[in-house]
């Protein structure tokens, strides 16, 4: 058998030479197209039960106001700031013995005193809110939705990195929304963030009435919400409709409709002050269950 002679080897090392960067170069072209292609594959698939969620959202009349605006909550703090955090801040609320639908206003309310904490950046006061939080969370059913965002909120309150604070609350909120759609239960969608919207209107009325002025007044001029969550009162089931709460919840927001809906420049000091009172009071009854 005869063996290539050495100048036959050189000229195959030569020929592979030549011939390898091509390989290379057209396994890297293939790649970088595989590569490509797959996250394309993947928004593909992942397109359709995005719209399902959001056809169901819409099916269940969840939309904007009904998960408010937890967001737009923010937004608004962030115009009043800085904010009298002693003088807006109150106990955290404790386990009580309630219906479902109280536990859901309860429930939105604390995540708007978890925005006020965050505001205000208190990291001694995060760890107990994550903790009432999850208490809450638990008697609504909503446990294992708030669990992972518990312990995030309590560890990154401890270090100070307050935007992602923000957006564990944001995530919180999102979930326990995707919960009761889920559960097919828009009415508690609605509660809870009816809940958030009162004590989001205390906070931002008792900063702005505590330094006013009428740019900060403006922020209050809220007809949309006011409106929205009136009209929605009135598609409770009866027996939850004429419930002690209930009743003072939907006369007082039929109070506050026409101060929300002045003209942001009309408002004045003492509107400011009956939204702060009314508000109040209702957050009060919320929490007594009256």
């Amino acid at each position: 058998m005869a063996f290539p002679s050495p100048a036959s080897n050189q000229k195959w090392r030569d020929c592979l030479c030549k011939t390898e960067p091509k390989r290379v170069k057209i396994r890297t072209v293939s790649i970088l197209v595989a590569l490509t292609l797959v996250p394309a594959a993947i928004s593909e698939n992942q397109e359709e039960p995005t719209e399902d969620r959001q056809h169901e959202r819409e099916e269940l009349g969840v939309n904007a106001y009904t998960a408010p605006s937890i967001e737009r909550i923010f937004a608004q703090l962030d115009q009043l700031r800085p904010l009298p955090f002693d003088q807006l801040k109150r106990e955290l609320p404790q386990s009580i013995v309630a219906g479902r639908e109280h536990k859901g206003l309860v429930f939105g309310g604390l995540i708007a005193d978890g925005f006020l904490i965050v505001e205000a950046e208190r990291k001694n006061l995060v760890e107990n809110f994550g903790r009432v939080l999850m208490e809450q969370a638990r008697a609504l059913g909503v446990g294992d939705r708030v669990m992972r965002h518990s312990a995030s909120l309590t560890e990154l309150g401890r270090r100070g990195e307050w935007q992602q604070v923000r957006q564990e609350l944001i995530s919180t909120q999102t979930d326990v929304e995707q919960a009761m759609i889920e559960l097919r239960d828009e009415k508690m969608a609605h509660l809870i963030s009816l809940g958030g919207w009162l004590r989001g209107l205390e906070i931002s009325a008792g900063a702005v009435e505590i330094e006013f002025s009428p740019p900060r007044a403006k922020l209050l001029a809220q007809p949309d919400l006011a409106d929205y969550f009136g009209a929605e009162l009135k598609t409770l089931p009866p027996t939850l409709a004429h419930l002690p709460l209930f009743e003072k919840i939907r006369a007082s927001i039929k109070k506050l409709q026409p101060i929300l809906g002045k003209s942001p420049e009309a408002l004045t000091r003492a509107d400011i002050g009956l939204i702060r009172m009314e508000a109040s009071g209702l957050n009060e009854a919320i929490r007594r269950g009256e």
